[in-house]
């Protein structure tokens, strides 16, 4: 199955749209197996030492940290701001891992979310209605290809 991908870079409160926006519109996440490759947050007031904690577990993971949607949820619930981030979904918990190359995660995964320099998000899925969705809820937005860094 070819995959879509889409860059939003809508705006709210003063920043890039926050990781709870985009969770809210995966409606079949049971069927994945979750991981966390890369976070780089600014916490909630409150927040900063389990954040600081999770960060320095995720970042220095070998294949990255394996998560529950639930627990991504509740996540996002404790982020401010998102700077840099990699979260990955696939249906064979095999495919969970750190890639090499991105255009191999993003054909490999059936998910790939990730915050860009706190600027943008790109998002790549085998399921083109998630990208269709997106693209009608968010207005500042541009499709990609799985190639198209190359």
């Amino acid at each position: 199955m070819k995959t879509k991908g889409i860059r939003i870079s809508d705006i709210k409160d003063d920043k890039c749209i926050p990781l709870s926006d985009l969770l809210e519109n995966i409606s079949n996440e049971k069927q994945f197996f979750w991981a966390l490759l890369w976070l780089d947050v600014t916490p909630q007031k409150n927040e900063g030492k389990y954040l600081v904690a999770l960060q320095a577990k995720v970042n220095q993971s070998k294949n990255g940290l394996l998560i529950t949607f639930e627990s991504l949820i509740e996540i996002s619930k404790k982020i401010f701001q998102e700077i840099n981030v990699a979260i990955i979904a696939c249906e064979i918990k095999e495919g969970l891992h750190r890639y090499k190359e991105d255009k191999e995660m993003y054909e490999t995964c059936d998910i790939v979310l990730e915050m860009i320099d706190g600027g943008f998000w790109e998002v790549f899925s085998k399921n083109v209605k998630l990208i269709d969705q997106l693209a009608k809820k968010f207005q500042n937005i541009e499709f990609l290809t799985s190639d198209f860094q190359t």
